[in-house]
């Protein structure tokens, strides 16, 4: 699509359900309320309204610090419609990292939860959820910005595995794909209902539920809760969806506490997994508890769509999956050659959901950004079967004896049988300056540290000398973002300053 095409990303999202004579069905359901798309529609243009009334222009930012709710989405979509950039973040982020967005993005109106005032007050205008819902009735809904396909529409802010935060920067074209991997690959549509764990303000979730599960004409179900495994289940018997989208993370949580064997997860059609790679141990778990298949999966923020998909009844153990619908990708080393099969290489992907850049990052754009592609930063190869195989992070890997090591891959082969909850491998100087490996590892319930310790030595015999962990130390817990992927840098920065 040209750049000058005319085309509104909040008229994109609700119009196909619209056009469809969907207006009395249900579009968000929600603890005690439910949306039709016409509800949502008209929701939307008072949200614009009121948005405009507070000063909100085409081009301006509003941050959103909301749980998931439907507010969240009237406000979304209410300034898409206004041609404005709705940012969505963590409502229960730390005020430095609230801080660092405001700056960043310098919002011209903030809505957030009450727990998030404390972080914005005196930075930027500043409206409660509570009092943006109950001024909504009172403004009629302006005309919708004749905004162009090109045209910046919103930031998301990335989850920061390596510590900092950059926004990448959507136009309003970005929605339009955001329902074929719903529709073509877990063949969902209208009348289904979908929920994610993860929440709104991730891309994996914004993407999937407030985008393609509404361009889809399906029912988007929202929880403000804090996902837990507890709170899951109360979705899943109160709404019934059809679909949950999570991580891998999660769905361990799920496993330890117990809750696999209860019949409401036995009732949910399809499992979605992305946001770090899914160990076959949780998959062949989640199989043997649930009795039903995790689709793995690999999106990015700068992508919002699917870039790897597994399609019922089509996943492998350890896999991704395959292309994505509307996806375009290429395995290339470092000289930007593409590799041949089995040979593992950088994972750039084109896709007409792509951003256009990161907002305020330049050099940061030009290196990820050419010609139409991205470069992911992630680690692929493809099997002989045709499956694509996640062995990494080009910025996790490290050479041991002059020879590269993925700590996934490690990861996968002592952490499977060898009493540990949770692992993760950072490579460190050692005292000649010489790169070694470290294993953090967190025992599981019932085990000690000697016989886990015995147990992970055993496990990394198998390999290459290179790969084995030098040393184990056992934590607490890993860290990870709030997707589920590793902080490896905290671990690296927990042994500098000891």
């Amino acid at each position: 699509m040209r750049d000058d095409a005319p085309l509104n990303a909040a008229r994109a999202i609700l119009e196909p359900a619209l056009s469809a004579g969907a207006a009395r069905q249900p579009a968000l359901i929600a603890p005690g309320e439910t949306l039709s798309y016409g509800a949502l529609e008209e929701g939307a243009g008072r949200a614009a309204g009121l948005l405009a009334a507070e000063g909100l222009r085409r081009g301006g930012r509003v941050l959103l610090l909301l749980d998931d709710s439907p507010a969240f989405v009237l406000a979304y979509l209410g300034a898409l419609r206004l041609g404005a950039l709705p940012v969505a973040f963590n409502p229960g982020a730390v005020e430095g990292e609230i801080g660092f967005v405001l700056c960043d993005c310098a919002p011209g109106l903030v809505i957030a939860e009450p727990r998030a005032r404390q972080g914005v007050e005196g930075a930027a205008p500043l409206l409660e959820v509570s009092d943006f819902r109950a001024r909504l009735a009172g403004y009629a809904p302006p005309p919708i910005a004749e905004t162009r396909s090109g045209e910046s529409a919103f930031l998301i802010y990335t989850s920061g595995s390596t510590g900092m935060l950059k926004a990448a920067l959507h136009r309003h074209r970005s929605v339009l794909p955001t329902d074929r991997y719903l529709r073509e690959t877990l063949g969902l549509g209208p009348g289904d209902r979908v929920h994610a764990t993860s929440r709104l303000f991730f891309a994996y979730a914004l993407g999937a539920i407030l985008f393609g599960t509404l361009r889809l004409g399906a029912a988007a179900v929202l929880d403000p809760a804090w996902p837990s495994p507890e709170n899951l289940l109360a979705v899943l018997r109160r709404d019934r969806p059809d679909a949950v989208f999570s991580v891998p993370s999660f769905y361990r949580k799920a496993l330890v506490d117990g809750v696999g064997e209860d019949a409401a997860l036995r009732a949910v059609r399809l499992y979605v997994s992305a946001g770090e790679a899914l160990p076959e141990g949780i998959a062949a778990g989640w199989r043997d508890a649930v009795g039903r298949e995790i689709l793995d999966g690999m999106g990015t923020s700068e992508t919002i769509c699917m870039l790897l998909a597994s399609a019922p009844g089509a996943a492998w153990p350890d896999c991704a999956g395959r292309p994505a619908p509307g996806a375009e990708l290429r395995l290339l080393d470092e000289a930007g050659t593409e590799v041949a099969a089995g040979t593992p290489g950088q994972l750039w992907a084109r896709i007409d959901s792509l951003a256009a850049g990161y907002w305020n990052r330049p050099e940061e754009t030009a290196r990820a950004f050419r010609d139409g592609w991205f470069r992911t930063g992630d680690l692929f190869e493809v099997g002989a079967d045709g499956g694509w195989r996640h062995v990494g992070r080009s910025d996790d890997m490290f050479k041991v004896s002059g020879q590269w090591v993925s700590p996934a891959e490690i990861e996968q082969a002592v952490g499977t049988g060898a009493g540990l909850q949770d692992c993760a491998l950072v490579g460190l100087p050692d005292a000649d300056g010489l790169p070694v490996s470290v294993l953090f590892a967190v025992l599981g319930a019932g085990s000690d540290r000697t016989a886990a310790e015995a147990a992970v030595r055993k496990a990394a015999a198998g390999l290459p000398g290179y790969k084995r962990p030098t040393s184990i130390r056992f934590v607490a817990e890993i860290p990870r973002t709030a997707t589920g992927k590793i902080r490896r840098f905290r671990l690296r920065e927990s042994i500098r300053t000891e």
